[in-house]
């Protein structure tokens, strides 16, 4: 996202804008606001995008060429890729992705994409078979995540719910299989996922809504904190029966 910011910056100081200049070209009522998108601090929106690109001429390809974040190859046939879908750093969803991993895996928090939700379009990936943000990271990710030996997703619950950067993955992918179907099985039969949320008895659809997408649910562990009487501030990492069932799920799914 700096890196947008950094292109942004580029495209006023060569237009010769001020910051309260440019804001004001592109409709923002403070020149903080370009600050802030210039430093990575905010997104710029869609449609402020589009307006950019249409006021001085630009296209897409100029505005994310060599922008979009460098999504790391595999370093050999077995290596596996760990995607966190926590909005924290440093959190349970990390540390456990931390232990599972070793020296030839890559680590990926979805938070740190330059990835847009589905937002302000006419169903563009249905109709025209393209969507409209095809631009960011989206397509990136899973080109390369294909390549992996076997995909992890640890997803935790926030609110009752799978977190919303999850659910942004499993819109946003629609785009991408439907223009690359024969991808889809194989993203499938690598992938595996592991939940973080409260327990079954209280949240008993969490399990279902992450593991839908898999064709065996053996592939999908449910950490169910208060089961073992984890709290929201504990780390599950600290439990040594949490530790005892990650490392049976590591050696029953190769790992």
């Amino acid at each position: 996202m700096s890196k947008l910011g950094d292109k942004i910056k580029e495209i006023r100081i060569n237009e010769g804008l001020s910051q309260e200049a440019f804001a004001k070209e592109l409709g923002y009522t403070s020149k903080s606001t370009i600050n802030k998108i210039e430093k990575g601090i905010n997104e710029i929106s869609y449609d402020k995008l589009m307006l950019l690109i249409d006021k001085y001429n630009l296209t897409l390809d100029q505005i994310f060429e060599n922008n979009s974040n460098q999504i790391l190859l595999p370093k050999n046939n077995t290596s596996n890729l760990y995607i966190s879908f926590s909005a924290r750093s440093n959190g349970n969803s990390e540390n456990i992705i931390k232990y599972m991993m070793n020296d030839l895996d890559t680590f990926i928090s979805f938070k740190d994409l330059f990835i847009n939700q589905c937002n302000k379009c006419n169903y563009e990936c249905m109709k025209v078979n393209k969507c409209k943000y095809r631009y960011d990271d989206i397509y990136n990710l899973l080109d390369v995540s294909i390549s992996y030996n076997k995909i992890v997703f640890v997803v935790p619950m926030y609110c009752g719910n799978p977190s919303s950067l999850y659910f942004t993955l499993m819109e946003r992918m629609q785009d991408y299989f439907n223009n690359n179907e024969a991808n889809y099985q194989i993203f499938i039969s690598k992938l595996h996922i592991i939940g973080i949320y409260g327990s079954d008895e209280e949240n008993p659809l969490f399990i279902p809504l992450i593991s839908n997408i898999l064709t065996d649910i053996n592939k999908c562990l449910p950490i169910q904190r208060h089961k073992y009487e984890i709290k929201m501030s504990d780390s599950v990492m600290d439990k040594k029966c949490i530790v005892t069932l990650i490392d049976t799920y590591k050696r029953n799914m190769g790992l």
